[in-house]
Order: C-alpha cells, then structure tokens, then sequence
C-alpha cells in the first residue's frame, strides 16, 4: 500500500495496532501501525475544528516546513456518520527528537523552522483544540511573586505589560516546542510534530521560549538558535526581536511557568485519584497503579525544576535589565543562569 494514500476505514479498523492514544476535552489522537506504516489519527467533535487543523497543517507545508501531511479524513457528512465522527489521519515523520545535547546546527535549522512557522500570518484566536486564547502573564505573575520585586522592579513589569499590549499578536506559533515535538532529520533539518495547540501569538514570543527550553540551555545552543532565525524571518520580526527582546524574555518565561505549576497541579490530582484505587484493588492491579504513581512522581520531580527554573528567569533578569537596559537575550539568560542554584 503507499503510506501516502492510505484507506481510513483501514486505519480505523481492527487490524491496525495502536501504539499510543492521548485523549483531550474535544480531540482523541491515536498513533497507529498498519502494514508496516505508522499514521497519527485525530478524532474532532466539530467539522470545523478538523477544517482549521487541515488548513494550518497545509499552510506549514507551503511555507517550506518539514511537517506531517494529510494522507486521510473524512470529507463529507456521509464518510463521517459511517467512520463515526471527523477524523483526518497524518503521515510519521521519520527522524529522532531533539535531545538535550542538541547539536548547534541543529538548533539553527530549527530557528529557520522558528522563522518560516512565525512569519505565517493570520487572526488572533484559541488554540485549535483548546477555547483559551494566548494571555500575558504580567499581572497573574505579580499577583504571585510581586513580592519578590522592589518597586521599581513592579514598575519595569508593568511597563513591560504596557509594550507587549503593543505588539502585533497575528504570528502562527507552534505552542509545545518540546524537544519530542522537533525532530532531527538527516543532516540536521528540523521537522515539526504535534500540532494541537497552535496559534497566533504576540510575534517574537515562541523565540524567546525556545530560548530557555532543555536542549537549549548552553550559550552556543542559544546563539545558534537565535542567528538561524534572524537569518530566515522577515525583517519586521527581526526589527520586533530587536527593540522587545527582555520583555519577550518575561513574557515567556512567567508563561512558562505558569504551564509547569498547572502541570504538577493535574500531576498531583492524578496521583491522588490512583492512591484512593491503589488502597481498593486486588494485587495484580495495584502494582499497576503503584508504577503509574511512580512515574507520576518522575514527571512531578521534572516538572519542580523547570518551575524553579522559570520563577528563578523572570525574578533575576528584571534587575539585571534595570541595570542594563541594552542587555541582549542570550547574554541576559547566561547571567540568570550564573546566578541559577538547582533546588535541594
């Protein structure tokens, strides 16, 4: 069979092996393995939610992106009531994802990926599968460690507020740039997977997070990143990149970590939901569940860091902005990281 042209009703049939689900309020993706092929399924509750992720999906193509494309779905009202719902099915893209020790021309290649995704234009809205829209996060973020600042630290916050509110929020951002999302091709090109919380943000803001990401936490990873994308992006990004670099810098990283806090917050629900079955069930099914909380407090322990991490960025780098108002982003981040103390 071409993987390009796969049947779905095959692909949603009985003889595939799932290899993976992942269900969210309105979607369910499943990774499937179907004669010798690996396909990423997605069921949409509504047409036009599938309508807008097969567009966004084709927009990354024509921008020249290494993404996955639309090789099935149901295209009308008849093929859904028979599959039993919207679903579009995208090929695997083969490759390895991005590790810690990310090679640097790696990290250029996925700034010009950074550059072609963000100089896709378009409204301001939701993510595709989720109601929330992109917020900043200055006034959530002194609400919770406004203490931590002198006044004048609140008022260059608040000023920062002010230049973000000004700033066009129009640019097609990837919104989970985790390194199991960028895959590593050969010869170091980048391609992008996942795509279920894309969305038009402030421009600039996806650079500034990819900035203090794992796998590019090393000066040289960082100057990598950041040449490959002022190389490829329109010279308005570059302008914007330029002029709002800290306040993108703050805006990312108290979004980053407001994300790690509501993490271990469903992490930590999670575990109680399964220690309250773990007191319940027969042996066999609470070693299960003894490893599941296991794991869950692996990605708990994970999840602390980053969020002590983060916290540690956006309390530091306002003084040293204040001290230096020029300070470029990756010597801004270097300096945080000097001051850095890992928790426990």
């Amino acid at each position: 069979m071409d993987s390009r042209t796969p049947d779905l009703r095959d692909l949603l049939s009985k003889r595939v092996r799932i290899l993976h689900t992942k269900r969210r309020l309105s979607i369910q993706k499943r990774i499937v393995e179907f004669e010798q092929q690996t396909y990423v399924l997605h069921f949409f509750l509504r047409k036009s939610t599938k309508d807008r992720f097969e567009a966004a999906v084709r927009k990354l193509q024509e921008a020249g992106i290494s993404a996955q494309h639309v090789c099935a779905g149901t295209r009308s009202r008849r093929e859904a009531l028979r599959a039993g719902g919207h679903w579009l099915a995208l090929s695997f893209l083969p490759g390895t994802p991005l590790s810690r020790k990310a090679h640097p021309k790696a990290l250029a290649a996925l700034g010009g990926t950074l550059a072609k995704l963000n100089a896709i234009e378009g409204a301001a809205a939701g993510a595709l599968f989720e109601r929330r829209r992109p917020v900043l996060p200055h006034e959530a973020y002194l609400s919770l460690a406004g203490a931590a600042h002198t006044p004048e630290e609140r008022r260059w916050i608040e000023e920062s507020l002010a230049r973000m509110r000004r700033l066009p929020a129009n640019q097609l951002t990837h919104g989970d740039l985790y390194g199991s999302n960028i895959i590593e091709q050969g010869d170091h090109a980048i391609g992008l997977i996942d795509y279920e919380l894309m969305t038009y943000d402030v421009s600039g803001i996806e650079l500034a997070a990819t900035l203090m990401r794992p796998f590019c936490r090393q000066g040289v990873q960082r100057r990598s990143l950041l040449q490959g994308y002022l190389a490829a992006c329109p010279a308005a990004l570059a302008d914007i990149w330029q002029r709002h670099a800290p306040d993108l810098v703050f805006t990312a990283a108290t979004r980053l970590l407001a994300a790690r806090q509501r993490r271990i917050r469903h992490l930590a629900i999670r575990d109680r939901v399964l220690a309250a079955g773990e007191r319940v069930l027969p042996s066999p099914l609470s070693k299960r569940v003894v490893a599941r909380r296991a794991a869950i407090a692996k990605n708990i322990a994970s999840a602390r860091e980053n969020e002590a991490y983060y916290l540690h960025i956006a309390r530091t780098m306002v003084g040293l902005c204040l001290a230096e108002p020029a300070i470029d982003a990756v010597r801004l981040l270097e300096q945080c990281d000097k001051l850095f103390r890992k928790p426990g």
